[in-house]
């Protein structure tokens, strides 16, 4: 049986995803190597989301989290609005927390 995660596990699941992928991100763009910087950034990703997805969904992302609220009120899978806020309020705490890296 699974158990549920809290919603500041969630919250800080989002907030050290996020902060990976946009400090990886940076870190390419100051490298400027175009091929391993998408290497780079997909193997941060996968490696988060298998990490983190089962606490929070492994989101990352505030277009995502945007993209599965539209899918919930279009009848589907997906976030509530409210979690959809907390979550890209955090998200995009993180990534500003990792450009000022």
């Amino acid at each position: 049986m699974a158990v549920e995660s809290g919603v500041p596990a969630k919250l800080l699941a989002e907030f050290v995803g996020t902060y990976a992928l946009v400090f990886t991100i940076g870190c390419n763009v100051i490298a400027g190597s175009p091929v391993w910087g998408a290497v780079s950034i997909g193997c941060v990703l996968m490696v988060f989301i298998y990490a983190l997805g089962g606490i929070s969904g492994g989101n990352f992302n505030p277009a995502v989290s945007l993209a599965l609220t539209l899918s919930k009120v279009l009848g589907g899978p997906g976030l509530d609005i409210v979690t959809m806020g907390t979550y890209m309020v955090v998200q995009v705490i993180g990534g500003i927390a990792a450009a000022l890296s």
